[in-house]
């Protein structure tokens, strides 16, 4: 009886055993199929990463150079996981990205299976997102030489309080010399 369920284990152990993933998502899906599950696709320079308030996430912070679904900013800050990130690690900074990123909550995220991957920053997107690129807002420009001097001058209430000081002291002045005169 020993021997036979001896046996029988040994059989077992040099069975194959049935094809498992620690994660649902162990194949990751086709450009066509990510492009219509996740909320927007860009392509970014990762300028700074830290860690969350929370410390249970990385803050990623994006300048964003194509987009090619829903986001329209030139910099984006995404959420993503301290050890997963960008397919084989957390992202990096100075690097390019294509990003495959879900919303949450007013959110960007990049979560734990997306296909997001590093990218050479003169490489082309997938051919499938080539005609679905959305256009950027403009980028802010900064004062030139037409703006008035209003908007370049700061005028608090101890400047505005300062002058109308003066203001009274000069009339009182013009108006005690008057009629020392007259």
């Amino acid at each position: 009886m020993r021997r036979a369920a001896l046996l029988a284990l040994l059989i077992i152990l040099f069975l194959p055993a049935g094809r498992s993933s620690a994660l649902s998502c162990a194949e990751f899906p086709t450009v066509e199929q990510a492009y219509d599950y996740y909320d927007g696709i860009v392509i970014g320079q990762v300028d700074k990463v830290s860690r969350s308030n929370d410390d249970s996430s990385n803050e990623i912070h994006v300048t964003v150079k194509r987009s090619f679904k829903t986001i329209t900013e030139r910099s984006l800050i995404l959420k993503e996981n301290i050890t997963w990130g960008a397919l084989n690690g957390p992202s990096e900074t100075g690097k390019d990205y294509l990003f495959y990123l879900k919303q949450t909550d007013g959110e960007w995220e990049n979560p734990l299976c997306s296909p997001s991957t590093l990218i050479s920053s003169d490489s082309a997107a997938p051919e499938y997102l080539q005609n679905k690129e959305v256009a950027l807002l403009p980028a802010p420009q900064p004062p030139g030489d037409n703006s008035t001097l209003a908007e370049n001058t700061s005028i608090d209430a101890w400047t505005i309080g300062g002058l109308v000081v003066i203001g009274i002291l000069t009339a009182a002045t013009i108006v005690r010399y008057l009629r020392r005169r007259g």
